[in-house]
């Protein structure tokens, strides 16, 4: 079929309008940006432990939402301590190689159950913030930790078999007690290693492993039980040997639980543009001059009880492992410098 001059015409008529037309249709769309100036950031925590205690200080970096990325900025020169309510006041020192670190390494300090604790911090430009006293609150002993073996699903083939770690305690009658959970470890890891004369060193080290620092508990519900099987952390399974876990159970305030609550809440957000902005979560530090004007982070008091325990692994087969992951989780090079921290020996006196 042959077409005459004027349909071809037509034709690219038609496409040269719809060309042109389609584009004045679709509206630029302006999205907001949020921005928020740099605000102080607090994060320490006196224990019934010896110290050394370490209050971490850093100011947020400048944020906006539409150009992603925040960055920490250690606060320098700042005078800091910590108050025993109705006690001794004593002084921190700033870590020279790590400034954002404050340490208090007074042996004669130490933190009390039934006792107020107080931070405050004087800035370089004399702006003071100041905690709200925190009671250091008594906590239950761990009664015991153990180990359940989990095997990963089918499909998830970049995901090892793990030990879940598992906790049980019995809470007191008394109501109101707050708990948080925090756990590490040493796993077993290969690498290819490095080659050393005719042969091979290096392949074989123990790496460190972390749980979450959010995982808390009221008692609402469970006064004066026991609190059995409750999950600590996760031990990934890289390779067979053992692994060296410890777990520790924390008391908290009412405040301080509500603050890691939404701690947690905003970890575990899948972010989105109209997300509250990362890093926004207030705590109980406040310039001393004018208390609506808050820092980010919590100044804590804790009891701490500590369990550890040694997973022997001598129900897994090397051998089985290998074949199962083939090369999946072992990297190129020396096994202590390829991953984070690695260590060619096993930790010491678990």
């Amino acid at each position: 079929m042959k077409y005459t001059v004027l349909q071809t015409f037509k034709r690219y008529s038609v496409f040269l309008f719809l060309a042109c037309w389609l584009p004045a249709c679709v509206d630029e769309v302006q999205l907001p940006s949020r921005s928020v100036e740099s605000r102080l950031v607090v994060e320490g925590l006196i224990t019934n432990e010896k110290p050394p205690y370490t209050i971490k200080l850093t100011f947020t970096g400048a944020y906006n939402s539409l150009i992603y990325g925040q960055t920490e900025i250690p606060v320098n020169g700042a005078l800091v301590s910590i108050t025993e309510v109705g006690g001794n006041t004593v002084f921190l020192d700033q870590d020279p190689l790590t400034p954002a670190n404050y340490w208090m390494r007074d042996t004669a300090f130490t933190g009390k159950p039934g006792k107020s604790y107080q931070l405050k911090i004087q800035l370089e430009n004399g702006v003071t913030y100041v905690s709200e006293p925190e009671m250091l609150n008594p906590v239950a002993d761990i009664d015991r930790i153990y180990a359940e073996f989990r095997e990963r699903p089918n499909d998830e083939f970049f995901e090892p078999d793990h030990y879940v770690i598992l906790l049980d305690t019995k809470d007191p009658s008394t109501t109101g007690n707050y708990y948080r959970w925090s756990g590490y470890g040493y796993v077993p890891r290969l690498s290819t290693g490095e080659p050393i004369g005719m042969g091979r060193c290096c392949n074989w080290c123990w790496v460190p492993v972390y749980s979450s620092r959010s995982d808390v508990l009221s008692d609402v519900l469970v006064n004066g039980s026991s609190i059995s099987r409750r999950p600590v952390m996760s031990s990934p399974i890289y390779y067979a040997g053992r692994h060296y876990i410890e777990v520790r159970q924390y008391s908290l305030t009412k405040s301080a639980y509500q603050f890691w609550l939404n701690f947690e809440e905003q970890r575990k957000r899948n972010g989105s543009l109209f997300d509250p902005l990362p890093a926004s979560i207030e705590g109980n530090v406040h310039r001393e001059d004018d208390a609506s004007v808050l820092a980010l982070g919590y100044f804590g008091a804790s009891a701490v009880s500590i369990k550890r325990t040694v997973i022997p692994g001598d129900t897994l087969n090397a051998q089985r492992i290998a074949i199962k992951y083939s090369n999946v989780f072992i990297e190129d090079g020396n096994c202590q410098l390829v991953y984070s921290q690695g260590q060619l020996t096993p930790p010491a006196n678990w």
